[in-house]
């Protein structure tokens, strides 16, 4: 039975890092959502797999089992609070690139296989289910690492639904942006200067300031909208405080909607379902405009 799962587990770590090594592009498109800078995604994607790689062969190996069993219940840990951390940021699907695929999937999917991932790496690592009466030191090892795996399992649910509770209480007030006519740039005149602005098809101008928590939490949902094909340009007080006088930007978050480099909506947000209505509501008045 023990070496059932430490075959199972060699299985997955080794055809995850042959995965990574063939396509590494969905991988490091996955490193985008987490941080990782784009001249360090190489090799933090050959760190892994060879990682992988080497617990996979590792864990097959008698006098080196249970130690690598261990390191690969570390990594699926490690992997699954990467994960539940996007989750309290508010995502629900992610790409992963771990088996080289592309798209997103459900975020409560990927912790779930990250964990079970980390349950195995215990049972190998504690030895529980070898053919010979384990001791008891491995038996309270293997106690404690389910509990903790159970432990860390709880703690993702518990702040996954902490979560849905802020979103639920958001979505209680109201849910339209707040576009005021004497805010922010006027509608229908061309955009203020601004460096990088296209001033060619839609474009979202979006202001952020330092130390601004809804700022940080529709900072997923831009890069989402960038993602998609929208350019967004991201503009901070901190890096560009003229633009904020320029744009008239009441507060933080607070989003310009730009048609060929006229303001077509405006507003201040605080979710990306607030952003994309003002995004519908700017199409909109450019499409009458245009009749």
């Amino acid at each position: 039975m023990d070496l059932g799962v430490r075959i199972i587990l060699a299985a997955i770590l080794l055809a995850a890092a042959v995965a990574k090594l063939r396509r590494p592009g969905p991988l490091r498109e996955a490193m985008d959502g987490h941080g990782v800078p784009a001249r360090a995604r190489p090799a933090a994607v050959a760190a892994l797999a060879s990682a992988e790689a080497a617990l996979g062969v590792l864990v097959l190996l008698e006098p080196t089992a249970r130690a690598a069993g261990w390191a690969a219940a570390g990594l699926g840990l490690a992997f699954a609070a990467a994960l539940a951390r996007l989750r309290l940021a508010g995502r629900r699907t992610a790409g992963c690139g771990c088996f080289g695929g592309r798209g997103e999937r459900p975020l409560s999917w990927l912790i779930i296989r990250a964990l079970a991932v980390a349950g195995l790496g215990a049972l190998a690592g504690s030895g529980a289910l070898a053919g010979r009466s384990p001791s008891a030191g491995a038996l309270v090892a293997a106690a404690l690492g389910v509990l903790g795996l159970a432990v860390a399992a709880l703690a993702v649910l518990v702040l996954a639904l902490y979560r849905q509770v802020g979103v639920l209480e958001r979505r209680l007030g109201p849910r339209a942006a707040l576009e005021l006519a004497e805010e922010g740039p006027p509608l229908g005149e061309p955009a203020p200067p601004l460096a990088g602005l296209a001033r060619r098809g839609a474009e979202l101008v979006a202001f952020g300031s330092p130390g601004c928590r809804l700022c940080a939490e529709i900072e997923p949902g831009l890069r989402a909208l960038a993602r998609a094909g929208l350019p967004v340009r991201a503009v901070t007080e901190e890096d560009d405080p003229d633009a904020f006088g320029r744009f008239r930007v009441p507060g933080t978050p607070f989003v310009a909607f730009l048609v060929d480099g006229v303001v077509a909506s405006k507003g201040l947000v605080n979710t990306l379902e607030q952003i994309e209505e003002l995004i519908d509501l700017g199409e909109r008045r450019a499409r009458r405009a245009v009749a």
